[in-house]
């Protein structure tokens, strides 16, 4: 049994399975948040013996398939001997006693025209039972001269089996994979306390949570894009199933989570590591939408996924707000901005942000702050910095020497080089998180 405890939003994690069916409630107790109750929810194992699995809709294309090749007409019912699937419409929903015979006997029942008399809702022919798993599941009838199609009795029983066992294997790929989004998804909105439940889960899903593993983020550029989630589910459908791939799953109208192992160190700073460039050229060459990529730091262990997805998402607010020109953000190039990916509104920051804003109506031209980036990048080397800024080492000094007499910080002490660019970033991620 899982026990599954949805986030506080309503449209994702648990919450979102039960609407869309997923899982039978068997005990509801409140949790934590305040209106969003724990459950404890039936298992794959159970939910499979609770599956009616001869349904209406395979019960018809078992029918239209045998009856194309037989060229009888072929019923089929269920294991009360409701006729379920038929060539002939209008007998849908009717009781069939030879059905409920052939039940009852667990094997073949022949109706010729006397029989057929004597007995409701048949006509002559022959019935078998259809087994799955070793129990009767229903039975197949094919209307006829039982001299003439009895002969096609075990073909058309072994194609209707055979039907079952390709809806078995495609259900139990299906829960598979909502196994593992459901696993995902849990573990972006875990909270203390949660661990023993993920790694249960994990079990589940047969994934080795302790193998080291990077979460990555993938987000449309476009906000207002009225097609976002078939996008999303487009992604999905090319990147699930690749080797390279643990877990993948849609967050949001806008977001896409993956799991991803750890396989080759990437040099800090380097433009792009293999596995992120390989999802990228993929989307490529598939036309898809513009997406961000948020890399987050490799961890192993349940708490390590979590910790992994938080810097992906902590990569990724900082990335969109203080570097919109970029589209890959990696935790481990952005760890000072990326600290102040949850700032909120204190007396500091608003000094900061004060200050900041006094540089910006000074520099209306905005060379001064491409200067000031571009120093702190090139970690304060002027031959470099005069080199990419295309200017005079005489002008890089001037400039510098403006930014420190209007802002009363020095670029060229570390500790005001610092204090300049937490300035900037907190700007940036306070207008970001407040719109």
């Amino acid at each position: 049994m899982l026990h599954v405890r949805p986030s506080a939003d309503r449209h994702s994690g648990c919450c979102a399975l039960l609407e869309r069916g997923r899982f039978h409630i068997l005990e509801k107790k409140e949790g934590r948040d305040a209106g969003c109750p724990k459950l404890f929810l039936i298992s794959r194992d159970r939910w499979y013996e609770d599956m009616s699995w001869l349904t209406k809709q395979l019960a018809q294309a078992i029918v239209s398939r045998t009856m194309q090749v037989i060229g009888y007409n072929v019923n089929v019912m269920d294991e009360r001997g409701r006729i379920i699937g038929s060539g002939d419409l209008s007998r849908i929903n009717q009781k069939h006693e030879g059905a409920l015979i052939a039940i009852e006997r667990k094997g073949r029942f022949e109706i010729d025209k006397e029989s057929a008399r004597n007995l409701h809702g048949v006509m002559p022919g022959t019935n078998l039972v259809i087994q799955f798993r070793g129990e009767v599941v229903g039975v197949i009838g094919i209307t006829g001269d039982p001299a003439e199609v009895t002969k096609y009795g075990e073909l058309v029983k072994m194609t209707a089996e055979m039907y079952l066992e390709q809806a078995d294997l495609l259900e139990k790929a299906r829960w598979d994979k909502r196994m593992k989004e459901d696993f995902l998804l849990s573990v972006i909105h875990a909270e203390p306390g949660d661990q023993a439940m993920l790694r249960l889960q994990a079990e589940r899903i047969g994934l080795k949570p302790d193998k080291p593993r990077v979460a990555c983020i993938l987000e449309l550029t476009d906000e207002h894009d009225a097609d976002s989630v078939p996008t999303l589910r487009r992604v999905v459908e090319l990147l699930e199933g690749r080797p390279t791939i643990d877990l993948i799953a849609i967050r949001n109208t806008r977001q896409i989570v993956l799991f991803k192992p750890h396989l080759h160190p990437r040099k800090p700073n380097m433009d792009i590591c293999e596995g992120i460039r390989q999802i990228r050229k993929l989307l490529e060459e598939k036309q898809i939408a513009p997406l961000r990529i948020a890399v987050g730091k490799a961890y192993s262990g349940i708490d390590g996924l979590i910790a992994s997805y938080r810097s992906a998402q902590d990569t990724m607010r900082a990335g969109q707000a203080i570097l919109p020109e970029h589209t890959v953000y990696y935790s481990e190039d952005m760890p000072n901005e990326t600290v102040l990916a949850n700032v909120g509104r204190s007396w500091v920051t608003d000094e900061m942000e004060q200050m900041w804003q006094r540089f910006i109506q000074e520099d209306r031209s905005g060379e001064l702050r491409q200067t000031l980036q571009v120093y702190y990048e090139e970690s304060g080397e002027q031959q470099r910095i005069a080199q990419r800024l295309a200017i005079h080492r005489n002008t890089l000094r001037y400039r510098l020497q403006r930014i420190a007499d209007v802002t009363g910080k020095d670029p060229k002490s570390f500790r005001d080089l610092y204090t300049l660019m937490s300035a900037w970033w907190i700007h940036a991620m306070l207008r970001s998180n407040e719109s």
